[in-house]
């Protein structure tokens, strides 16, 4: 547990669980002061530097009908996304599920993981908090996961 605790404000920062965070109170947290020492000797090994893995997951479905078409998705990856994280990204078709929390049904729709590899930085928050609600208003959506990890990378 020891060696989460550098990212610890960034996850609670960026949480859409039901614990919610205003804005104004993520970007007054401390930015993750990550180290070699969160993946252990493998990244000094390798020579490796000190990142963070940014998992945004997006749902293709409107919430009353029709779907985010490929021009729109490419758009936005385009105009919101690419200019956040010009260093590069990954993209991902999946399918996604879920659980309504007030009915219990399960839910499947398709979706798009798009997975970032980026040193830490200040306003790593403010950018990831901007790609989520640009996407939640444009494309009429209840959320947008986003999954944070820390590591290292060498390339």
């Amino acid at each position: 547990m020891a060696a989460y605790r550098h990212i610890l404000p960034a996850l609670l920062a960026l949480s859409e669980a039901t614990a919610w965070v205003h804005p104004a109170m993520a970007r007054s947290l401390a930015a993750p002061s990550l180290t070699t020492d969160v993946a252990g000797p493998a990244c000094a090994a390798l020579h490796a530097r000190p990142d963070v893995r940014v998992s945004l997951l997006f749902g293709l479905r409107r919430p009353h009908g029709g779907r985010v078409t490929k021009w729109e998705w490419n758009a936005f990856l385009r105009d919101t996304v690419t200019p956040r994280f010009p260093a590069g990204l990954s993209v991902l078709q999946v399918e996604g599920q879920w659980q309504d929390p007030e009915s219990g049904r399960i839910g499947r729709e398709p979706g798009r993981i798009v997975w970032i590899v980026t040193p830490p930085a200040p306003d790593l928050a403010d950018r990831i908090d901007a790609i989520r609600q640009t996407y939640r208003t444009r494309f009429q959506q209840q959320a947008v996961g986003v999954a944070i990890t820390a590591g290292c990378d060498a390339f």
